[in-house]
């Protein structure tokens, strides 16, 4: 039946009462099943357009930044209607910057894993490798070997797998760690990306950053002391974007934040009132290249 419809409506034009009267159902009732071919992948829609929704904030960002682009989405009172539209975004980014024998860095972020399903299939032979290890298998949000997999699947490339926990126990853990062959070879690969992908995470609760997965293990008021307004792939920078060390970014396995700022073109996917300051941070320190936000967290960073 939501082939029939969506066939009826997108291929013939035909309009939702006419397709409602030729099926004997009511209009609502085609409305909300076309809205279930989409939902399912029956329908895709792809929009031509190279002209950005919000140039003049677009324009402001990278001149006051020094960024090399950013790119807007709309803004949503649901959350996760926003994070949604930032992916989309983010995917109309990506396409227009992957090209055949890259290889892209990705990092810890949710957010980056909402771009995958808005990307076409259309066949790119680039390779996705994580820059970081693995959340605990009792944390549900997606890790970075999985994003890694999901763009490669998305966009016909490959991936690769960091075989490590995302924190080692000890700080002499983590650089035993790091030392072996197979997780040495995949960081290696990827501190030479030709581009990074990340998140950014704010100090506060619900942030969306390390601490929300590691909880009890991170002693919050000791960064707050310290200076911290976020991290970027657990990797902890003050409002100015410069490195702020401790004990558990020494833990993590990855690469460190002088290491993600060798890769050459940096991208950060964020959005909310909550990251505004870690976005400001890593926007003053060079941290990142690229910014994908919403418009309304684009706005409260022009304010500052």
């Amino acid at each position: 039946m939501l082939g029939r419809i969506a066939e009826l409506y997108y291929s013939h034009g035909m309009t939702h009462q006419e397709v409602a009267n030729l099926l004997g159902l009511s209009r609502v009732q085609v409305t909300r099943l076309l809205a279930r071919a989409r939902a399912e992948g029956i329908v895709e829609i792809r929009v031509f357009n190279d002209e950005a929704i919000f140039p003049l904030e677009q324009k402001q960002l990278v001149t006051r930044f020094g960024l090399e682009s950013a790119w807007i989405a709309p803004s949503f009172p649901d959350p996760t209607a926003t994070l949604d539209s930032i992916g989309t975004v983010g995917a109309n980014y990506l396409r227009s910057v992957l090209k055949s024998g890259m290889t892209i860095a990705v990092g810890l972020s949710s957010t980056i894993a909402s771009v995958a399903k808005h990307l076409s299939k259309d066949p790119v032979d680039v390779t996705f490798i994580p820059a970081i290890g693995s959340r605990p298998a009792s944390d549900s949000t997606v890790n970075p070997h999985q994003v890694a997999e999901l763009l490669a699947q998305a966009v016909g490339g490959k991936a690769s797998h960091l075989a490590s926990h995302l924190l080692a126990s000890t700080v002499e853990a983590a650089q035993t760690i790091r030392a072996e062959p197979e997780i040495s070879q995949i960081l290696e690969a990827a501190r030479g990306a030709d581009l990074g992908l990340f998140g950014l995470g704010g100090i506060k609760e619900e942030a969306g950053t390390i601490l929300d997965t590691l909880g009890f293990s991170v002693d919050t008021n000791e960064l707050l002391e310290k200076g911290v307004v976020g991290d970027i792939s657990a990797c902890f920078f003050d409002k100015a974007g410069q490195s702020v060390t401790s004990e558990i970014s020494e833990r993590v396995v990855g690469l460190h934040l002088d290491e993600i700022m060798s890769i050459g073109h940096r991208t950060a996917f964020a959005g909310g009132s909550q990251k505004v300051d870690s976005i400001a941070g890593a926007l003053r320190g060079g941290i990142i290249t690229t910014l994908v936000t919403d418009i309304d967290t684009a706005r409260l960073l022009l304010k500052r």
